[in-house]
């Protein structure tokens, strides 16, 4: 994510030094040019904002105050004023700037969510489930399940996702179902309701969407998204 922050953040560099120097053939002025880079940071800068209060509301959720939705009106703004000054140097017939400023609007959508929410979420839990998973007597290889609950994907219902942290020594739960080993699949042919979810799909499979990311250590994130 940071490299794909990285080209854009170069490629608006080197589009601002290209401008400026076009600025002393009369195109467009040195100070036109250093208002459009400035213009860019802000729009780069509002959609990080967004991601980061985003995903600290995720993570903490008990300190969510709103952050994020502050970041993201503060987003909007930053897109309205790039539009009206386009528009303004449009009707000031300097077309040319006016089509590289709205050329600007594309540059907040030009990368992924830049923070890895699940990973840092799991980070500020992991020598917790490390100590659960150590104090474990069942027989090697070891599992567990730390479920992280379910919630609502859209503001009017309808939809919902499941989440977790599955430790597994085998890593054979990344594996695909054909997959696993008929050992794996014993040991995990009567899991508690809450676990059930992980180890078999969901009953409108494909429509619902399972996504498993590997952490590191045996450790695997896990959702369900239907």
């Amino acid at each position: 994510m940071i490299a794909q922050i990285t080209k854009t953040s170069a490629l608006v560099v080197g589009a601002a030094v290209t401008l400026i120097s076009e600025g002393s053939s009369g195109l467009i002025s040195r100070r036109s040019a250093i208002r459009i880079l400035g213009l860019g940071a802000l729009l780069v800068g509002a959609r990080l904002a967004v991601d980061f209060t985003s995903a600290a509301a995720y993570v903490y959720p008990e300190y969510d105050f709103g952050q994020f939705w502050l970041a993201f009106l503060l987003f909007i703004g930053s897109l309205l004023v790039v539009v009206i000054l386009a528009f303004v140097r449009f009707f000031q017939r300097r077309f040319i700037e006016s089509l590289i400023v709205l050329a600007l609007l594309c540059m907040p959508f030009s990368f992924r969510e830049v923070v890895d929410r699940h990973y840092w979420k799991f980070r500020i839990h992991k020598s917790d489930y490390q100590s659960a998973v150590q104090n474990e007597t069942g027989p090697s290889p070891k599992y567990r399940v730390f479920n992280w609950g379910n919630r609502n994907t859209h503001l009017w219902g309808g939809g919902y996702i499941i989440e977790g942290i599955v430790y597994d020594e085998s890593d054979e739960v990344a594996l695909p179902l054909e997959r696993r080993s008929f050992q794996w699949i014993n040991r995990r042919a009567h899991p508690s309701s809450s676990d059930r979810w992980v180890t078999t799909l969901p009953e409108r499979y494909p429509a619902c969407k399972r996504i498993i990311k590997p952490l590191g250590e045996h450790f695997y994130y896990l959702s369900e998204e239907c």
